[in-house]
């Protein structure tokens, strides 16, 4: 039966499941629910414990809300599964694509979707983005350990949106290290997004080659041997 797999942290991919109980529980880790949001014959297979079982969140599905843990998405016939057309294939792939994050903010959740080039599925066209952007990521999380906050920065934006709900136990560094582990986002590329949201994106302190793996600058001698100015 071909399906879109839609996994937390995850790229949406096209895959053939068997139609068996054991094989769709597996796939969604656990007893199974379906929604039906859509006209179309297509429903949502998703984990009927989700939230309950403390899984992530993982996508914000259109006219329903967001589903905790793995799901796919199948065809209908009748009152059985059966296997998406390439049409319906091409379409719920592309609308499950990237990954998404919510993290608490304000009253509510943020839903952020986010790309990561090191994982499978990647698009294409993904790592060109990254150079154009001198290898920074869209979106990046930061810590201000004085006021115990974390703010959330947008690549060629100025400012930041600051998330100020830190889980229990945690600092804001430890959060920001967290939620960036999540994104792909290194030591390197915080800093220089930092920079760039706080000060200017045009200067070269907003690069994340001129930060060692901690996120510290590198010495002066060190930059100057950088090719890249």
């Amino acid at each position: 039966m071909k399906v879109v797999m839609v996994e937390p942290g995850q790229y949406a991919r096209i895959e053939e499941l068997d139609t068996g109980l054991e094989s769709l529980q597996k796939a969604v880790g656990g007893l199974i629910d379906c929604a039906y949001p859509w006209k179309d014959m297509a429903c949502v297979v998703c984990n009927d414990e989700g939230l309950i079982n403390g899984m992530p969140l993982n996508r914000e599905v259109p006219d329903y809300g967001p589903i905790a843990g793995p799901f796919f998405v199948c065809g209908i016939e009748g009152e059985n599964f059966c296997s998406l057309t390439d049409e319906q294939a091409d379409k719920y792939k592309k609308m499950f694509l990237q990954p998404e994050l919510f993290v608490p903010y304000k009253d509510g959740l943020i839903r952020l979707a986010y790309d990561n080039p090191a994982l499978e599925g990647a698009p294409e066209g993904l790592k060109k983005m990254y150079e154009l952007r001198h290898n920074l990521p869209e979106l990046c999380f930061c810590a201000l350990p004085e006021l115990n906050m974390v703010m959330l920065t947008k690549h060629g934006q100025s400012g930041y949106w600051p998330i100020k709900h830190i889980p229990e136990g945690m600092s804001a560094g430890e959060y920001a290290d967290s939620l960036n582990q999540i994104l792909g986002v290194s030591k390197a590329q915080q800093a220089a997004m930092m920079c760039g949201s706080m000060i200017s994106w045009a200067i070269p302190a907003a690069r994340p080659d001129r930060y060692d793996e901690n996120g510290k600058l590198k010495p002066r001698d060190h930059q100057r041997g950088n090719k890249e100015r």
